[in-house]
């Protein structure tokens, strides 16, 4: 038994014991809107009808679409560049070719179809979304030849937060058999007795384990000499694999980076976990729209199929309303059987009953941003128009946008660029001098800052008239604009890539070379026009000469 493993597992079980109120939470949010997902306090087998409880799909449907957004919103094409934060830095030539071939080197260490990172992400997305977070692991493969990203379930995850409300330390709850845990040879030999013998009778029984990854500093706090060597070779976090039913550490190692990534979508104050704006608000709605699914159900049942009532000591069986279907009574001459058996008629108004159920609708998507998340088409519409369009927009995408990029994009490319560094993907022996020693971050190419760009154009165009309507007035007009500058802040709003803009001596080149071919070319016409008045000239001369006058 080891006292470092006792004193993990027992803080591991308190923050579990702390965190079941919210996988309730979980439970029937997922109940309602991720029936896939539904198994954070009552786990389900893979036979199970996910949705049988459900009335309704909308919900469910509301979520998905919402849950696809960021991978098709937000990570299509060059959807992140490499940065140093620095736009004087980053602007500059030679700097931005080397960070826009970073940019697409790192883009392929990721992409790589072994690294999962599509899948990872695709997972954490409808996680995120639902329950306003998700869990990422960003490592190796075992060859140390690729990326690894992997997602886990947030039931199993709990975590803590320091002082500067960043996540330091995790533990994840993952169950191994003893076949698995005999199978890693760093683990074999730590395994405790009752997990070889199972591994021999046994080889599928489960053993509770958990993965901590906490500071090295929390960890070897009192032996110094092993924290300074930790932190000598940039290992900042231990990674720890603990056996919590004997207490015992099964493998240890040492982390540059904390691996794990935790995005949260809305946090409160003094807790570590997140939450779904969308789907807390969208709850009792929920809720509401199943019931009336189901009611409506079932008055449409009794519309189609109306409930009968007939005489008992005449209709002993179950009568037979099926198409064709006969059902033998006995009946006096003088009976009559409208008397002995009736339809009974609910007189229910399904109308009044579908239109409740398209407002909980259009409530949920609006809970959901389904029709708020689209970027404005520019066509037929004014400047003014485009620009009120364009404002609401961001008004209506921030909120969702926002943390996704700070709290998701970020740190997951920042953790995996840390990692690509140590291995050496990158070669920075043909970094420019003003990028070594700077910081690294990133920028994202997302709708927002699509519509930015499409502000900066409009602006541009809009100045560019007033400026030439002003000019013709007055000619000295354009000399307080800087027309040059304007027109490169308009093209990089674009999207335009580093290499399309000439900086410099080059830049001075093709300006010198292009005045040249301006004054030819401004010569040549005055030539032209010359010749023209030289060439009436001379037949002004010959025909005075011929009248004889001169």
């Amino acid at each position: 038994m080891d006292s470092r493993a006792r004193e993990l597992v027992k803080i591991g079980d308190g923050l579990f014991t702390k965190k079941r109120p919210h996988d309730e939470t979980n439970q029937e949010i997922a109940e309602n809107f991720y029936p896939l997902r539904a198994d954070f306090t009552s786990p389900f087998s893979l036979g199970e009808d996910f949705s049988g409880d459900l009335m309704e799909s909308f919900p469910v449907q509301a979520r998905e679409t919402l849950g696809n957004a960021p991978s098709s919103m937000l990570r299509t094409g060059q959807w992140f560049n490499v940065r140093t934060g620095f736009e004087e830095i980053d602007e500059a030539p030679a700097n931005a070719q080397w960070l826009e071939a970073a940019t697409s080197r790192f883009k392929r260490l990721i992409y790589d179809r072994r690294a999962n990172f599509t899948r990872a992400t695709g997972e954490v997305d409808h996680d995120y979304v639902t329950f306003g977070g998700g869990v990422l692991s960003v490592g190796e493969s075992s060859g140390r030849d690729h990326f690894l990203f992997r997602s886990w379930h947030p039931r199993d995850c709990v975590w803590m937060e320091n002082s500067d409300c960043k996540i330091d330390h995790l533990q994840r709850f993952m169950p191994t058999t003893a076949r698995n845990i005999m199978a890693n040879p760093v683990w074999a030999k730590n395994a405790h007795r009752d997990i070889v013998e199972a591994a021999k009778t046994e080889p599928t029984k489960e053993f509770k384990v958990r993965h901590v990854v906490l500071p090295a500093d929390e960890m070897y706090g009192d032996d110094k000499a092993r924290r300074r060597r930790l932190m000598a070779n940039g290992m900042q976090f231990v990674s720890l694999y603990i056996d919590c039913e004997h207490e015992e550490i099964l493998g240890e190692g040492a982390l540059p980076v904390f691996c794990y990534v935790t995005p949260r979508w809305r946090t409160i104050s003094n807790y570590q976990y997140g939450f779904s704006p969308a789907a807390i608000t969208a709850l009792p709605d929920g809720r509401m729209i199943q019931s009336m699914a189901r009611i409506l159900l079932e008055q449409g049942e009794k519309a189609v199929d109306p409930p009968t009532i007939g005489k008992g000591d005449i209709f002993r069986d179950e009568i037979n309303l099926y198409a064709g279907g006969h059902t033998h009574v006995d009946l006096e001459d003088s009976d009559d059987i409208r008397k002995v058996f009736q339809t009974v008629d609910q007189g229910g108004n399904l109308g009044l009953g579908l239109e409740m159920k398209q407002d909980v609708r259009l409530l949920i998507a609006e809970s959901f941003l389904i029709n708020k998340l689209m970027l404005p088409s520019a066509r037929e519409m004014t400047a003014f128009e485009t620009q009120a369009r364009l404002d609401e927009f961001r008004r209506a995408a921030l909120p969702f946008f926002g943390p996704i990029e700070s709290e998701y994009h970020l740190p997951l490319l920042d953790c995996a660029f840390q990692i690509a560094v140590r291995n050496k993907s990158f070669n920075f022996k043909e970094m420019p001098e003003d990028l070594q020693g700077e910081d690294v971050t990133f920028t994202f190419d997302t709708p927002l800052n699509t519509a930015e760009g499409r502000q900066t154009i409009l602006a541009y165009q809009e100045s560019l008239q007033i400026i030439a309507g002003a000019a013709q007035i007055d000619q000295t007009i354009t000399a307080g604009y800087d027309i040059k500058q304007a027109t490169k802040d308009a093209v990089r709003a674009t999207g335009a890539k580093a290499d399309w803009i000439l900086e410099g001596d080059v830049a001075e080149e093709s300006e010198d070379a292009a005045a040249v071919d301006a004054n030819l070319v401004k010569a040549a016409e005055l030539g032209l026009a010359g010749a023209g008045v030289a060439g009436a000239v001379a037949d002004s001369s010959i025909k005075l000469q011929e009248a004889g006058l001169a």
